[in-house]
Formats: C-alpha cells, structure tokens, sequence
C-alpha cells in the first residue's frame, strides 16, 4: 500500500518536470497515472483497517453495542486493544 503511494508520487514528479520541459501532453498522462495510484493506495489502505470476517473469527475484535433507556439502538464491531 504504501508502495503505490510512492510509485504515484515518483510518477507525477516525472509529469512535473515534462511539464517543466514542455511536454504537455506526457505530465498530463504522468499526472493522470500518478493520481489514480496514489488513490488506490489510500484507498486500500483504509480499507485494510476495517475489521474482516477472520479478524472476527480469530478473535481479534470485540462488539460495542450502544443501549438508550436499556433498548439496544448501534452496534459496532472494533478491534481489541493491542495493548492487551
């Protein structure tokens, strides 16, 4: 994940300096590439923090349910303190 971040970012800084030397149409294409990586990584990123089907059958995760006036109204499933 964070791999594709700098890919993206190594890819736009080519497209700024075509576009420094007059290359229009490759620092659009370089630019263009470089955005799309870079938010695939940071779309996988937040993705991977959200709890999983075996992160909740390994155990890694509890279930906070929110009560108002002792009828269950939310619940949530997080992970379980690292801590521990």
């Amino acid at each position: 994940m964070g791999m594709l971040i700098i890919v993206g970012s190594i890819i736009l800084i080519i497209g700024l300096i075509c576009l420094g030397k007059g290359a229009s149409g490759l620092a659009f294409f370089c630019g263009l590439v470089g955005s799309y990586i870079i938010s695939g990584g940071i779309i996988m990123y937040q993705e991977s923090r959200k709890p999983t089907a075996m992160d909740v059958y390994q155990g890694k995760t509890t279930l906070e349910i929110t009560y108002k006036d002792g009828v269950p109204v939310d619940s949530v499933v997080v992970f379980k303190d690292k801590e521990k």
